[in-house]
């Protein structure tokens, strides 16, 4: 992710995917296992924590929702990979040197490392969270892509000659995250109480769009662009991979209906897809402006996408104004050609207990 703050400042979509589910959970605290006169403290855990600006809001409405039932200490967990900008997620925790997070017993702390591994200690979690995360891949697959940017292929508006996908190309990315998944499960399995709460929500894919659709094509578009003007190698986009892979529900839920173990530790309490309404596309419904939705559009595609981005590129190129350039051609082309990159967030989302 692109830290710094730039994050935080453009992820008012993944708010309102995480919106959209958060209540589940809230209404499932009710159900938390009854505390025992032995137990001293409470913890959650939230997964993929970025720089903190949605994951400490999600927080929050957790703690609220805790204080209705106890008033035991509570520690809340924020996790990320160790290349995260932890600095800024501080930040956010104590903004002028005031906490964040609401109410008294409150311990906050963060942690690094892989979502696809155990983070916190056996049986230490009354609530884990994660949004928006783990469609991303622990590792990129030992494969190539050179005819598209994403295992996902092109989205269907945006058709480009020798731009293709094949799905012996996408196999070994969808095995690997069938198998980050299965990890994640069995991990979060180990870290929760009896009785506790997971909430798994990520960008996905349904019968109609994938939520890749549109933007990796107007990346790839721009890159490509870049190439054929002799800014960049073909060699480049050839290379160019970004591990992720967007699923759809039964794809979610697959290791829990298939892995005798794991469909013994939780119970599917609900799930759904559904298309989440992003600020810059009701933004544009209301009032039409398209260069305001082409640099709010940019402005949250950047956010993920430049880090990985920025490793592809040669050495011997001026990195930051390689970029810029680059992310300049997506906003031209967004303002352009609006329909052709057309943006539906599809989010898919479980709540599972701990059985």
């Amino acid at each position: 992710m692109k830290g710094g703050g730039y994050y935080d400042a453009h992820s008012k979509e993944q708010r309102s995917a995480l919106e959209a589910f958060l209540p589940w959970i809230e209404e499932a605290i009710a159900d938390l296992p009854i505390l025992s006169d032995s137990q001293e403290s409470l913890g959650i855990l939230d997964i993929g924590s970025s720089e903190g600006g949605n994951a400490i809001y999600a927080m929050n409405r957790l703690i609220s929702g805790l204080r209705c039932i106890s008033s035991l200490p509570i520690g809340v967990f924020f996790n990320d990979l160790p290349t995260n900008d932890f600095n800024h997620l501080f930040k956010n925790l104590y903004p002028d040197g005031e906490a964040a997070l609401s109410g008294t017993n409150i311990f906050p702390s963060a942690i690094g490392g892989t979502a696809y591994g155990r983070i916190v200690p056996p049986q230490s979690l009354h609530i884990a969270t994660t949004f928006n995360t783990i469609g991303w891949l622990e590792k990129k697959p030992d494969a190539r892509l050179p005819n598209y940017i994403l295992p996902m292929g092109p989205g269907p508006l945006a058709p480009r000659e020798s731009i293709s996908v094949s799905e012996t190309e996408r196999a070994p990315f969808r095995i690997q995250a069938a198998d980050d998944l299965h990890r994640f499960y069995t991990a979060r399995a180990d870290e929760l109480v009896n009785g506790g709460k997971l909430l798994v929500q990520v960008f996905g894919r349904d019968e109609r769009f994938s939520t890749s659709d549109g933007l990796y094509d107007v990346l790839s578009d721009s890159v490509l662009n870049c190439v054929e003007e002799g800014t960049l190698p073909l060699e480049v986009y050839e290379k160019l991979v970004f591990p992720i892979y967007f699923r759809n529900l039964e794809e979610l839920l697959a290791p829990i209906a298939t892995d005798a173990q794991l469909a013994k530790s939780f119970r599917i309490d609900k799930a759904e897809t559904c298309e989440v309404s992003v600020p810059f596309n009701v933004a544009l419904s209301d009032n039409g402006d398209i260069a305001a939705w082409s640099r709010s559009y940019t402005g949250f595609l950047r956010a993920f996408t430049e880090a990985i981005l920025a490793s592809a590129l040669p050495g011997d190129l001026p990195l930051g104004d390689t970029l810029d350039k680059i992310y300049h051609q997506v906003e031209h082309r967004l303002a352009a050609d609006p329909a052709r990159y057309e943006f539906h967030y599809i989010s898919i989302a479980a709540l599972l207990t701990r059985v």
